[in-house]
């Protein structure tokens, strides 16, 4: 019923009342239009929606999204912050709040912005509101409260900033001379050892174009099932100065190869984001001692502006599966040559090394022809060097000199090399060994440089007593200025390993 309708049925019954008992009526009739307006306004209310209470707040930061549960959650683990550039809040039903600040300062429009000058375990950001006349407030933890901590010490003297990335733990970290926390990414964590990959080799490109971008590899669960000890299979994350994602790269088309089949992560090179070569691994049947059987072929293809310009297969030649390397006799198995990284050389070749064979070669991109040009052998040689299950080859244009990070797999001994090598034939003039402390670290190390100073990435340790580091850089002299450490020596530091720590300028 109305209230038009229960006015004029109230007025009809008061104005035609007539006799004696017209004061008696007059007062029975309203309390019946009194009635009748209650039951109308019952019957009204069923129609109009309760308000339901507030009980979630939408939040993103720089780009993150994160559906906070009011009624159980009060603090908020970020998954990624940075200190170099101010942080963006948004909060995607702001009209439910009132009186809504972030670090103390006042939301506009469900937008505020805010420099974070510290990224800790002990540093939190207040998210404070009103809400159904109470006042109420969220926490927000800086760093995220399943990072391990490390621990630094010294002051680093050369150019440039720390990139960490764990072969485990699907993190990454910015780090600068004096061991402050610039930046970081965790993804959620799915369990701690070795059959969970994490996110590997983080680090800085200068691209062609001049401008400045970051990558790193993530594991892709489509392709769980191609996981093996040393291969992770996925995607190659693109992102831009202000560590936003911009590109998500797998391998395209190619010879058998299917588009989105998963990239490797233990090395990328980028010309520009639409150039660049890509690593994987993939299956493939062949004959080795007259024997059939299926061998894990390293592959890596050159790709520009969607198409494939050049590609590779380790399996296309024999040779490499008769180049064993004793100390992985036992363990390489279908992994027969392990590529782990690749270098662009200044007459356009690749420098690609191979572990389980504890070779480094050079390979024919110049030409497209893919043929071997010349091998460096550690575990045969002239006897002048030796290295067993080497990381991290590099070039240097400025003394034509290959650097690498001898892991000395089966010899105890981790060892920084420098090889003076003529890079038409591969000779190798004269050898140094830049750093031999005793430390033993079994994989994943690397080997960068920054001015004139020596930057170690330690990698899997391999000593159950002695494997607290993370990262050394050493000055001219060869002294440890700055070390990134893990808080003790711990069983559960193989858990923690590094993948290729390094400084870039």
């Amino acid at each position: 019923m109305s209230t038009a309708t229960l006015s004029s049925l109230f007025v009809y019954l008061y104005g035609n009342q007539q006799g004696r008992k017209r004061k008696m009526n007059r007062v029975l009739w309203l309390a019946v239009a009194f009635m009748a307006f209650c039951i109308m306004a019952c019957d009204d209310s069923k129609d109009a929606p309760a308000a339901q209470p507030v009980t979630t707040m939408s939040l993103t930061v720089n780009g993150e999204s994160y559906v906070i549960d009011l009624t159980r959650t009060d603090t908020v683990n970020l998954r990624t912050l940075t200190v170099e550039f101010p942080t963006q809040f948004k909060i995607e039903n702001p009209s439910q709040f009132t009186k809504l600040t972030i670090g103390g300062k006042e939301v506009q429009d469900g937008e505020c912005s805010l420099q974070i000058d510290t990224i800790s375990s002990r540093h939190q950001i207040e998210i404070c509101f009103m809400l159904e006349g109470m006042q109420h407030k969220i926490l927000l933890n800086t760093l995220h409260k399943s990072i391990p901590g490390i621990k630094t010490s010294g002051t680093a003297t050369s150019p440039g900033d720390f990139y960490l990335s764990y072969v485990y733990i699907p993190l990454i970290e910015k780090v600068d001379n004096k061991g402050r926390l610039l930046f970081y990414r965790c993804e959620p964590l799915k369990g701690l050892g070795s059959g969970s990959s994490g996110l590997w080799d983080f680090k800085k490109h200068r691209a062609a174009d001049g401008k400045i971008y970051y990558s790193y590899h993530e594991p892709d669960d489509n392709y769980a099932s191609w996981r093996f000890n040393g291969f992770n299979p996925g995607k190659r994350i693109i992102m831009d100065a202000s560590y936003h994602r911009i590109k998500e790269i797998q391998l395209e088309a190619s010879k058998g190869i299917k588009k989105g089949f998963p990239a490797d992560g233990h090395d990328f090179y980028m010309f520009t984001p639409d150039h660049y070569i890509v690593m994987s691994y993939i299956d493939r049947d062949t004959v080795i001692n007259d024997c059939n059987t299926v061998l894990k072929s390293a592959y890596f293809q050159e790709v520009q502006d969607g198409d494939v310009k050049f590609d590779w297969w380790s399996i296309g030649h024999g040779e490499l599966a008769e180049m064993t390397d004793p100390c992985f006799a036992t363990t390489a198995g279908k992994d027969y040559v392990h590529m782990n990284s690749i270098d662009v050389l200044p007459d356009g070749n690749l420098l690609c090394s191979f572990r389980h064979i504890s070779s480094v070669l050079a390979v024919d991109r110049k030409g497209k022809t893919g043929k071997i040009l010349w091998c460096l052998k550690g575990a045969d040689n002239d006897g002048s060097y030796s290295f067993h299950g080497q990381h991290s080859v590099r070039y240097h244009e400025k003394d034509n000199t290959i650097t690498l990070f001898n892991n000395g797999n089966g010899t105890g001994h981790t060892q920084m090399l420098r090889l003076h090598v003529d890079i038409n034939t591969g000779q190798v003039t004269e050898s140094n060994i830049l750093l031999d402390d005793g430390y033993y670290s079994q994989a994943c190390g690397a080997l960068s440089f920054s001015g004139d100073n020596m930057i170690a990435g330690w990698g899997i340790p391999g000593d159950s007593i002695d494997n607290s580091r993370v990262l050394t850089e050493y000055d001219a002299s060869g002294n440890p200025v700055f070390s990134i450490s893990r808080t003790s020596n711990s069983t559960m530091n193989s858990a923690l390993s590094t993948y290729r720590s390094v400084k870039c300028e």
